[in-house]
């Protein structure tokens, strides 16, 4: 058993139908400690022994406020692949700096930042967050003082699945107070404008509002020839996750996501993957940075230059939160 470690940061969980049964998946997850009690893609099996396939959202959303409930968890196995291929098409890391960056976990076209200095407004340029549908539906789940402890024995891998390699855990989550607020996406929006928790809930969904985080950057060996910027990999620093430039639904998004080192170490121009967490970067005339993501060029991560410190993820340290998206008619 792993002793109990303090989280701040948040889940957010996809929720779906399937045969009548319900579903819940780990769609993002947030973290400002080294706990990583669970990841992109894991399931939630069960809540306090409870077959989670018999819970709806709010059902759900209450049993998480009970005094210390017990996710069960499977964690499917992780495909690393085979990452080969000739020096002359792949690149490496060579240097390493700290910095801090001003940015909105947002892709968006170039002529969007230079639209900043005319006073047009970002959200113009901007793809739709990942809650789209007029149904979709939000529960949040708010905990303080949280703290987690996870059970698993990797001698005995689960029974559930045909892949190789994947584990069930049971994580025990204590917090001093919790309560569930449901809501609608729109709605969410506005109530979490005067709440310090938009800081989590906009940082996992396109958010409206600038971060302002330390961010290490690592410098990788050029390929091409002619210059369109010096490739990137950039950490942040303070919860261990890269920025990820991905599609999803047809739609380009800026994301943070862990990922093995190891791999990232040597990355080849065709590997799609993990080319998605490579950007150009180009420093400009006023010494302002644009980044450019290499697997979608001509869409850059959403900086700006004046520092606002009013969002930095310290402020919600010691909160931890789990996100719930359904469809209305789930319930």
């Amino acid at each position: 058993m792993e002793q109990a470690s303090s989280v701040c940061g948040g889940v957010s969980l996809l929720h779906n139908m399937v045969d009548g049964k319900h579903h819940y998946e780990v769609k993002n997850v947030l973290t400002h400690t080294q706990s990583k009690f669970v990841r992109k893609g894991d399931k939630i099996l069960m809540i306090n022994g409870v077959n989670t396939k018999d819970l709806p959202p709010k059902e759900f959303a209450n049993m998480l406020c009970l005094k210390s409930p017990s996710l069960t968890i499977h964690q499917a196995s992780i495909d690393r692949g085979i990452n080969e291929c000739l020096e002359c098409d792949s690149i490496k890391p060579y240097s390493k700096e700290e910095i801090t960056l001003h940015f909105r976990m947002a892709m968006v076209r170039e002529e969007c930042l230079e639209g900043e200095e005319n006073e047009v407004d970002p959200a113009v340029c901007e793809w739709e967050s990942d809650y789209t549908e007029d149904d979709q539906e939000l529960l949040l789940v708010s905990m303080n003082e949280t703290s987690v402890a996870v059970m698993s024995d990797p001698e005995n891998p689960c029974n559930s699945c045909s892949s190789h390699g994947c584990n069930i855990s049971e994580v025990v989550v204590a917090a001093e107070m919790c309560k569930v607020t449901s809501a609608g996406r729109e709605c969410m929006k506005n109530h979490a404008k005067n709440q310090e928790t938009i800081s989590l809930v906009q940082y996992q969904r396109s958010n409206t509002s600038f971060l302002n985080a330390p961010v290490t950057i690592y410098y990788y060996t050029m390929l091409q020839t002619q210059f369109i910027g010096r490739p990137v990999v950039l950490e942040l620093s303070e919860i261990n996750e890269f920025l990820k430039c991905t599609c999803e639904s047809q739609k380009v998004v800026l994301k943070s996501e862990c990922c093995d080192e190891e791999q990232l170490k040597k990355v080849c121009k065709d590997d799609k993957e993990m080319l998605s967490y490579v950007f150009y970067m180009k420093t400009l005339k006023d010494s302002t940075q644009r980044f450019e993501s290499a697997a979608h060029r001509g869409w850059f991560i959403e900086t700006e230059n004046h520092v606002n410190m009013k969002y930095r993820p310290e402020q919600i340290s010691g909160s931890f939160y789990f996100v719930i998206s359904y469809k209305s008619t789930s319930q």
